[in-house]
């Protein structure tokens, strides 16, 4: 009954079993999976039995039968417990797509299976699509645009935010637009759209097309010629977009960036050359270059070389001859030749010159050089001194310098005297100055007989050019007549010296007082009748107080010949005697001429001096102000302490000044500055200056200018004006002075 029992419970859960959907199987989760390239993929397989722990030999196969895990281990199995068993995919690969199956057993004797189709898609992408684009004007471009996705995208076009299509000059394709014959209008942004309608994406990229325009030289190098040793400059302009860059080489193609000697602009297309040397002439090619192309472009360089001095010799000629010079120079081109004497302002012309003894030619040597000759004849002394040698070309200009020296008899043209003096046995220097080429030897003669070697009186202290005879005359018989000979390979020539024997002057013996104040004294002094054989140089004055017997006591004066004989701080009513003297080279006469005089008592001081041109009427530079200066004045024994400045506006009647207005005075402090500032001046108006010196005695007579001031359109001016408007009126008439 009991078994009858469990087998219809039995039978009884089998039929639940059925009916619930509880058969052993395996669940896959997630059902289906659709992931991006490059993502993780995570798939678990999970057996739905009783008992899991019956579940053996559970496993994945992938793809195409692959092992799981794969060897790579990029695919890697997770066991998460009994009947439970994972897939992990790291990154998704194409290769990794497909249906993957879960197997197991259970239960020892029922297979279980499961699958799952892991499939792919790809993001909307770009790759290495340039955003920047640089197709070359006047070609098909291609505007690239590379589209990946998965499923395939639509792909369209807009230029700057228009649409975009296919036309005669605009083909859309897969992999871009292409634009026939492309033009710089066609520049801009443009903008290549992907989307993929089932996954319901959309991307775009902007892409900067710029058109390039290859370089074209539209100012080529010049042909130049360049100075040795100076730098030159080539210049090559050209157009392209963008602009181009440009480089240069020589004649052997060799760069010539970083170069010594050589210096690129590369960006405005200059070449400067430093330094030219000959072996840097020949062509010289410009290349402008940008990604778009280049172009070329030459020239020409001549180097002119300076021109060389090879030869020009100093030359010595005598007098009346020939002088030949011979200047040589070399360079390219081949420079003319110049002559010119030092000291003339104009060169020598080729041919004969307006002297017709001087006689230029040029010519060329068997060395291709160029050859200058200048040729004088009949030579003068002043044709001796320096010449130059230009040689002038394109090159430039070298000048050599060469000397013609011209042998000559001596002269005695320098000599600067004939006449010596000595006396009292005082040694005395005969000097003969003998001009010659070449120099000259001197002998002397004493009344036309060789001077005795033996004497010891007669020293030759000088051969010569310049001949020195030392003469201490004993006796009378040193002086007279000595002869000096010259001689050099040209010839002889002799000069008469003589020697006189000269004393101290006679007495003073015309004194006169010419001038006297109470503090000065001024004499008028002529020389003595007898001036000992040599010029008076000086006078001399020894002077003491009447009462006082001692000359030796006596004060001394001494006064250059010609200047003014004065002395002064002499004392006033003072009686004083002066004695006189006068001097030469040789000494001072005796003592002469004396005289006594009284001085003067104290008065007021002399007149002042104005600075003048010393006309009538002194014209101002200024309108309005005078700049008055003086020369103080003698004091007469007492101080000057102050000059007094009186001016006053005048007016021209006939010969006398007639006073207008107010007189105006000022006082200048003295010691103080020689010079007053008269302000305020009216323009074009004439003033009469009145100049006093002041000492404690009194006032001394005026020193008087007239003058007149400058016109100044800007101020009221003439003198009939000051009549109408002044409040004084004086109808006091001076004579005009």
């Amino acid at each position: 009954m009991l078994l009858r029992i469990s087998w219809t419970a039995l039978l009884l859960l089998q039929c639940v079993t059925v009916i619930m959907g509880q058969e052993p199987h395996l669940e896959v989760q997630p059902e289906s999976i659709s992931k991006s390239l490059g993502d993780t993929v995570y798939v678990s397989c999970t057996a739905k039995v009783d008992d899991p722990k019956l579940v053996t030999e559970m496993r994945w196969i992938g793809p195409n039968d692959r092992a799981i895990p794969s060897i790579d281990g990029s695919i890697d199995l997770l066991e998460e417990g009994p009947g439970d068993l994972g897939f992990l995919i790291r990154k998704l690969k194409e290769q990794d797509t497909g249906v993957y199956n879960c197997t197991a057993v259970y239960a020892g004797n029922q297979n279980l299976h499961a699958s799952i189709n892991v499939t792919s898609y790809e993001s909307i992408s770009f790759g290495d699509t340039p955003t920047h684009q640089t197709p070359i004007v006047g070609t098909d471009a291609l505007i690239k645009c590379i589209v990946t996705s998965k499923p395939s995208s639509a792909i369209d076009w807009l230029k700057d935010g228009m649409a975009l299509k296919t036309d005669e000059r605009h083909i859309i394709q897969q992999d871009g637009v292409l634009v026939r014959a492309i033009e710089e209008a066609d520049e801009g942004v443009y903008r290549c759209r992907a989307r993929v309608k089932g996954r319901g994406t959309f991307d775009s990229r902007d892409i900067q097309v710029e058109v390039h325009v290859p370089p074209k030289i539209i100012t080529p190098p010049e042909n130049t010629a360049g100075v040795e040793k100076e730098s030159v400059t080539f210049q090559c302009v050209a157009e392209g977009k963008p602009a181009p860059q440009y480089s240069w080489v020589d004649d052997q193609s060799r760069p010539l960036e970083g170069e010594e000697g050589y210096y690129i602009d590369d960006v405005n297309g200059k070449l400067t050359i430093l330094h030219l040397r000959p072996d840097q002439a020949g062509t010289y090619r410009c290349t402008a270059s940008n990604p778009a192309g280049d172009d070329v472009a030459e020239a020409q360089l001549q180097v002119l070389t300076k021109p060389k001095l090879e030869q020009f010799l100093n030359i010595t000629v005598d007098a009346n001859g020939t002088a030949e010079f011979r200047c040589v120079y070399s360079g390219d081109p081949r420079p003319e030749i110049i002559f010119q004497k030092e000291s003339n302002h104009e060169p020598f012309v080729t041919g004969l010159n307006s002297d017709d003894r001087i006689e230029v030619r040029q010519s060329i040597d068997e060395n291709g050089f160029a050859v200058g000759i200048l040729k004088i004849r009949e030579v003068t002394r002043t044709d001796d001194g320096l010449y130059t040698c230009t040689g002038s070309s394109g090159g430039g200009i070298t000048v050599g310098w060469g000397h013609i020296t011209v042998q000559f008899i001596p002269t005695f043209e320098l000599q600067a005297t004939n006449e010596f003096w000595s006396w009292e046995q005082e040694a005395v220097n005969l000097t003969c100055l003998a001009t010659s080429i070449p120099n000259a030897t001197i002998q002397w003669y004493l009344r036309n007989r060789e001077i005795p070697k033996e004497d010891h009186n007669l020293m030759v202290m000088a051969l010569g050019p310049i001949g020195v005879l030392q003469v201490t005359p004993l006796d009378n018989s040193y002086f007279g007549t000595y002869t000096c000979e010259a001689t050099n390979i040209l010839g002889m020539v002799v000069n008469d010296l003589f020697l006189k024997q000269v004393h101290t002057p006679g007495p003073v013996t015309q004194v006169k007082v010419d001038k006297i104040t109470a503090t000065t004294i001024t004499f008028r002094l002529l020389e003595p009748g007898d001036n000992g054989g040599r010029p008076i140089t000086m006078f001399v004055v020894q002077y003491i107080p009447k009462y006082e017997a001692d000359w030796s006591q006596a004060l001394v004066h001494t006064w250059t010949k010609g200047s003014a004989y004065t002395l002064d701080n002499l004392i006033p009513l003072e009686h004083y005697t002066f004695r006189f003297a006068a001097r030469n080279e040789v000494g001072t006469s005796e003592w002469s001429g004396e005289k006594t005089e009284k001085m003067p008592d104290v008065t007021a001081p002399e007149e002042p001096l104005i600075f003048s041109n010393g006309d009538e009427v002194i014209s101002v530079v200024y309108p309005d102000h005078y700049n008055m200066q003086w020369k103080t004045p003698l004091d007469n024994g007492s101080p000057i302490t102050k000059f007094t400045i009186i001016y006053y506006q005048v007016r021209r009647r006939d010969s006398s000044w007639d006073v207008l207005g107010a007189k105006t005075e000022r006082t200048a402090e003295h010691p103080g500055t020689n010079s007053y500032n008269l302000q305020n001046l009216r323009p074009d108006s004439h003033y009469r200056i009145e100049l006093r010196a002041y000492n404690d005695i009194g006032f001394s007579s005026p020193a008087e200018l007239v003058i007149k001031t400058a016109s100044d359109p800007s101020a009221p001016s003439s003198d009939s004006s000051v009549e109408e408007h002044s409040i004084h009126y004086s109808s006091i008439s001076t004579t005009a002075g």
